[in-house]
Formats: C-alpha cells, structure tokens, sequence
C-alpha cells in the first residue's frame, strides 16, 4: 500500500512539474528593433524618449524623411549614449550616417519628452478634427427622403478571459 502511494504522489509530482515548465516558458519572435528598458527608462528620465529612425529607402539615403524628423528635433544616438548596444554590428562604419547606432535602414534617435508629447497631442487633434469634418459633411449631404446617419463609435474590445479547470 505504502508503494502505491508513492507512486501517485511521484505522478503527481511530475505532472504539476511540467505543468510548472510549460507555463513559465512564453516563446516570442526576437524582435530586432527591441530597445531595452533598462535604455527606454535611462533616456525617459533624462527627460528623452527613443526611437528608430528610416535613414534609407530602397539602398538610397532618405534624405526627405530624415529632415523632416530633424526639423522636428530628433537627434541620432551617439555609440557613447548606449554603450550595451554599440556592437560592431549596430554601428554605422561607413557613409552620411557614420557613427550612429543603427540596425539596417533604420537608426536610434532621441527627442525632448516635451516635444513628443506636443506632437502626439497636435496629431491626435488633427484625427479628431477631420473626423468631425467628415460627420458634418454626412451631416450636410443628408437628405429627409434618404437619412445618413453615423452611428459608428470607438471602443476597445477585450477577448473572453481564459478559465481553467483546477
């Protein structure tokens, strides 16, 4: 009887065991664009934020893209400023972007806390603008015979939450 007993709490055992293993393990694609948080949060509280940049398109330089975003005020990421990441292989050797931290056609760059969040609030005031231009003009092209009406609304939906048998 003794031996019997054992044997279920060694089943057991194993069971909860691999259980335990193929819960905690979570695989995910590596993703190469990955800023790490211990970089994220160093530059967020210097009062910067961080971002990848297009320096070419196609093999050629971009030159239109990365002075729009210089006008902006964004400014490329020295190798000195992330020293975990200046690799060999993340450092530009050689052309107009010598020197930068960059992964293919893309560079790290850093702009005022300040600034990007101006810029997000101007665009999402520019979304909201044209979405009440386009109500109006359904508004306006509404006729008595045929109404329009705009019944669309945003939300955010969440799936069901996941129930497990214990």
């Amino acid at each position: 009887m003794n031996t019997r007993i054992e044997n279920a709490r060694t089943a057991t055992d194993r069971t909860s065991e691999t259980r335990q293993e193929t819960e905690k393990y979570v695989y995910e694609e590596p993703d190469a664009l990955h800023i790490s948080d211990a970089i994220t949060t160093r530059f967020h509280d210097n009062g910067l934020v961080l971002r990848w940049l297009r320096i070419t398109l196609s093999g050629q330089d971009d030159y239109q893209n990365i002075g729009k975003h210089m006008s902006e005020g964004w400014e490329f990421v020295l190798p000195e400023e992330v020293p975990e990441m200046a690799t060999s292989s993340l450092v530009r050797e050689e052309g107009r972007y010598k020197g930068t931290v960059s992964r293919g056609d893309v560079a790290l760059a850093k702009l005022p806390t300040y600034k990007a969040d101006a810029r997000t609030e101007y665009f999402r005031k520019k979304s909201q603008n044209l979405m009440a231009a386009v109500n109006s003009q359904l508004e306006n092209a509404s006729d008595s015979k045929m109404p329009i009406t705009n019944s669309s609304k945003s939300s955010v939906i969440r799936g069901r939450q996941p129930s497990f048998q214990e």
